[in-house]
């Protein structure tokens, strides 16, 4: 990596920068963050390329989210010692790239307890026992000897990480973490030596920095990540939180602060900005307390930011001396390498729409525009553009994101590809989402993918409707069907999978009647979410904004479904769409279906009540796969793939991760022909493993250069999959 060498656009972000003892060779760093790539405590063999990966695109720096003692949300522990040669690993295959690693240690935000294989949780820790936010667990108060432990603790990681070769370690001091509670009077009650007073609160913060610094030596950068507010009624407030700063930094046990915003519950809105967030919303608070830092370097990832232009400004304009990023390097690992090249058309923008966090609890982080994201190991690396074994003539048929990725990864790898989509434009759902107000950025995904989709000579055809016939007459080897789905105009829903009375009334609509043919009504509407996804409250914003008097039915206990729940957006989509005036009826479903009125009950009493004067019904309830050509086309051609909704509805993500997936499988000697081929291999996880499946083999990132491509087995072969 010759991220040295200043660039005459961005010469602040190409300049090098030390922090402590540590020379870091440009100022872009990949911000620290939470992943499923841990088996145990120990990282799994994902974790090396999914970080190599980021500083073979260009950055300067990786700081990998670490937990102090334990396992908690997919992440590994430096504190027992048998895991040094698993980190060692890591830290080489971080340097064989030119870069620098630090370890961010933290300990259990409040919230979290640890379950047992065969028992309950144990509590999650504290300054003072309180109830955590979300359930009704109770922490527990350290005692004396517990905080001697802790304090050990941070002690034992900084050894053991100096001795992987590790170069720096940041202690977190926000997010709700258990230094950042005692620092809080919020959560700190504390009447002895480590409350009450402000100076008692920092206590255990130095201590805890000391006994860092006394394990690691003189040889690590020592920092902290620090909360500028923590917008909590009786928490610190910015004022406070520079005094602490001073404090802290003028100790000299600091070679290096982070500065970041909020705690639980705000900091799940704002740790990691949805669309609904202006860019840079950290920035006012890292100006504000950039002075009490004094000579100490501030690093910050200032909240959605995207691009190295954004970086560059910040940094000359003294904001900070580093700026980071997660989503954007999620999305786009090459995205410092492509603004150094002068490709930065190259780089995929994140699209905010934090899958990346939605999908965390389903066991497996994501990412709805780069499905090579966290599977680095066997897709990364740019192998795509090695060629396929055979060129192959491939017709896609469908322009959502699931149609895109596969046009664009066929192509990559030498196909000779034609796209056909049915509508005006490309993008598909992603493109129907982008028209729900608030999210328009999701256009970025569809420009980044149509840019592509050019570059690489795609044949794409508007306005073509696909039939057996168009799709064999272009003779093709393979075919991929992405023709998407459709709302179900019954009103099935997974809370009730069958026809609502009066569902076939003419003032009766789907979403795609409001989003796609422009749907207006003025009058009462009553609006079934069954979905739970963007639709149904993105709908009735849209619809109430128009001047409707909007009713949203859904039966569950919040206007929006589970996945929204995890990707911070649920605070600001229920306030837009109460500040629009739409009237929200939870735990409600709708009965049938009248003379322009509408018949709804409680789903746990069962009592109902009725609705009059309704001039529209709009039914997001499920989704039905249009998967009609795949029947059409069974057996006719030597591959056939259906993908994303048209294989079965389910969030985009899944539509880009197969459309990836089985545009790979094309032209490769001994690879499935069909989904139901690539669905039941001989080894289950033959062609679906996925990331963290297994431990690290530490021979396999310790060869004098990592190879990114693929780990055992060759690239595009059937078994090189994720």
């Amino acid at each position: 990596m010759n991220a040295a060498a200043a660039h005459p656009k961005y010469p602040k972000v190409f300049s090098p920068i030390k922090l402590g003892p540590i020379e870091i060779a440009n100022r872009f760093y990949f911000a620290p963050h939470g992943l499923n790539l841990a088996l145990g405590t120990e990282p799994s063999n994902d974790f090396p390329y999914y970080s190599a990966e980021r500083v073979r695109g260009g950055c300067g720096l990786v700081i990998t989210s670490l937990n102090l003692h334990g396992k908690v949300f997919g992440m590994p522990s430096p504190y027992p010692e048998r895991n040094v040669p698993s980190f060692q690993a890591m830290a080489d295959a971080i340097h064989r790239e030119g870069g620098k690693i630090f370890g961010q240690v933290w300990y259990n935000p409040f919230q979290v307890g640890q379950w047992g294989a065969l028992g309950p949780p144990r509590p999650a820790l504290g300054p003072s026992s309180a109830q955590t936010f979300g359930n009704n667990e109770c922490s527990h108060a350290l005692r004396a000897d517990e905080v001697r432990s802790l304090i050990d603790a941070y002690r034992r990681s900084g050894a053991n990480l100096r001795r992987a070769g590790y170069d720096g370690l940041e202690l977190s001091v926000c997010h709700g973490t258990l230094l950042e509670q005692f620092a809080s009077p919020y959560f700190n009650q504390r009447t002895d030596e480590y409350g009450a007073a402000p100076a008692n609160r920092l206590r255990l913060i130095f201590e805890c920095l000391q006994a860092a610094r006394d394990g690691a030596g003189d040889q690590l950068a020592i920092g902290i990540r620090f909360n500028c507010d923590e917008m909590l009624p009786g928490g610190y407030t910015q004022s406070d939180a520079t005094e602490m700063l001073r404090e802290i930094c003028g100790s000299g046990l600091v070679d290096f602060v982070d500065l970041d915003v909020a705690v639980e519950p705000n900091q799940f809105h704002l740790g990691m900005p949805s669309v609904f967030v202006s860019p840079h919303v950290y920035e006012p608070y890292v100006i504000a307390m950039r002075d009490a830092a004094g000579s100490v370097p501030v690093i910050s990832v200032l909240g959605r930011l995207t691009s190295l232009a954004e970086a560059e400004t910040a940094i000359a304009d003294g904001v900070c001396d580093m700026v980071g990023a997660a989503r954007a390097l999620i999305a786009e690992p090459d995205l410092v390498r492509n603004a150094r090249e002068g490709n930065e058309d190259r780089s995929r923008t994140c699209i905010a729409c934090n899958w990346c966090m939605a999908s965390f609890p389903r066991g497996a982080a994501g990412c709805t525009i780069n499905p090579a994201s966290f599977r680095e190991r066997i897709w990364g690396g740019g192998f795509i553009g090695k060629g396929a074994a055979k060129p192959s003539k491939v017709v896609v048929v469908g322009g959502g994101p699931g149609g895109l990725e596969a046009a664009r990864v066929a192509a990559s790898r030498g196909h000779e590809v034609v796209l056909l989509e049915s509508g005006d434009r490309l993008g598909g759902g992603l493109r129907l989402w982008a028209t729900l107000p608030g999210r328009e950025w999701f256009e970025k995904g569809v420009d980044w993918w149509a840019g592509e989709l050019t570059r690489l000579g795609v044949d794409v055809r508007l306005g073509v409707k696909a039939t057996a016939e168009t799709v064999l007459g272009e003779s093709p080897d393979a075919v991929i069907v992405a023709t998407g789905s459709r709302y179900s105009p019954t009103g099935r829903s997974g809370f009730l999978n069958q026809p609502i009375d009066g569902h076939d009334q003419d003032f009766v609509y789907r979403p795609e009647d409001v989003l796609r043919e422009g749907l207006r009504p003025k009058g009462k509407v009553v609006l079934l979410d069954g979905e739970g996804t963007h639709a149904g409250p993105g709908i009735a914003e849209l619809l109430a904004h128009g001047g409707a008097d909007v009713e949203l039915v859904t039966s569950g206990f919040a206007p929006v479904g589970q996945d929204l729940m995890y990707t911070g957006e649920v605070g600001f989509i229920v306030g837009r769409i109460k500040a629009a005036g739409v009237t929200i009826s939870t735990q409600t479903y709708l009965r049938s279906i009248g003379n322009h009125e509408v018949t709804v009950y409680d789903v746990f009493t069962g009592a109902e009540r009725t609705i009059t004067g309704v001039e529209a019904v709009v039914l997001a309830t499920s989704r039905e796969p249009n998967d009609e050509l795949t029947d059409a086309l069974e057996g006719k051609v030597t591959q056939l793939f259906t993908i994303g909704d048209a294989l079965a509805p389910r969030p985009m993500a899944a539509a880009s991760f197969e459309g990836q997936k089985f545009a790979r499988f094309i032209g490769e000697p001994g690879a499935p022909t069909t989904f139901n081929e690539a669905f039941w291999p001989d080894e289950p996880y033959e062609n679906m493993p996925q990331p963290a499946a297994v431990l690290l083999d530490r021979s396999e990132v310790s060869a004098p250069q990592l190879d990114l491509v693929g780990a055992g087995s060759a690239p595009g072969s059937a078994t090189d999959d994720a």
